[in-house]
């Protein structure tokens, strides 16, 4: 069970996240955090002595959760099946049922990617909250790109393909949803385009008798 102190620092955490999901970074104040969370100054400076120290908090616990989300559902589909593409595929599927459960659960899609809303304030973020984004993204890049080798060595591409492009790909894919997503107010938009995604793979990788038929 966590203490009050971890209770309070993740309240304000939280508080700040969806501050800046909903509202941007330059318009996510201290003293909006105060008000969104009920807490007094003095509670919010005992945690973090600034903007910037929150902010770099916001990010790395961000990075951390999406470092382990991603984990978490490629260890799942590895325990499903022992086919590098269908695990691949079922991790997609995975991220799917999750983002579906989000919904339900919401009514709306999460408006949006908490490092798509500092990507546009590059200036205003500090280099340790920048390098706690990129090593996210290298992550995301790194994992999927080795699990994209171990499909390839199965199944040869139907054409050439870059296997670090495709695996930013699924990235892009997820980011440019929200993005849609929030501008056409559809909750829908990543989830359809990561089914394009999962397609593009099955198409990619099918033997070619298989892809023929289809």
């Amino acid at each position: 069970m966590a203490s009050r102190g971890e209770a309070t620092r993740e309240k304000i955490l939280q508080a700040t996240q969806d501050l800046i999901l909903a509202n941007g970074f330059s318009a996510t104040s201290i003293d909006k955090v105060l008000e969104n969370t009920g807490l007094t100054k003095g509670a919010f400076f005992y945690h973090f002595k600034n903007k910037e120290a929150l902010t770099r908090a916001v990010i790395e616990r961000y990075s951390r959760r999406e470092q382990l989300q991603l984990d978490a559902v490629l260890d799942r589909a590895r325990g499903m099946t022992r086919d590098p593409l269908q695990q691949l595929l079922v991790g997609v599927g995975l991220l799917i049922e999750g983002m579906e459960a989000e919904i339900r659960a919401a009514g709306r899609m999460n408006p949006g990617c908490l490092y798509g809303s500092y990507a546009y304030e590059l200036p205003v973020v500090d280099e340790d909250a920048m390098q706690a984004m990129r090593d996210t993204v290298v992550h995301w890049r790194e994992t999927i790109r080795d699990q994209l080798e171990r499909v390839s060595e199965r199944y040869v591409p139907r054409v050439e393909v870059d296997l670090d492009a495709l695996a930013d790909n699924l990235l892009a894919v997820v980011e440019g949803g929200l993005i849609l997503g929030r501008l056409m107010d559809d909750a829908g938009q990543t989830l359809a385009h990561l089914k394009l995604y999962r397609n593009h793979l099955e198409l990619l990788f099918a033997p070619a008798e298989q892809g023929d038929r289809a």
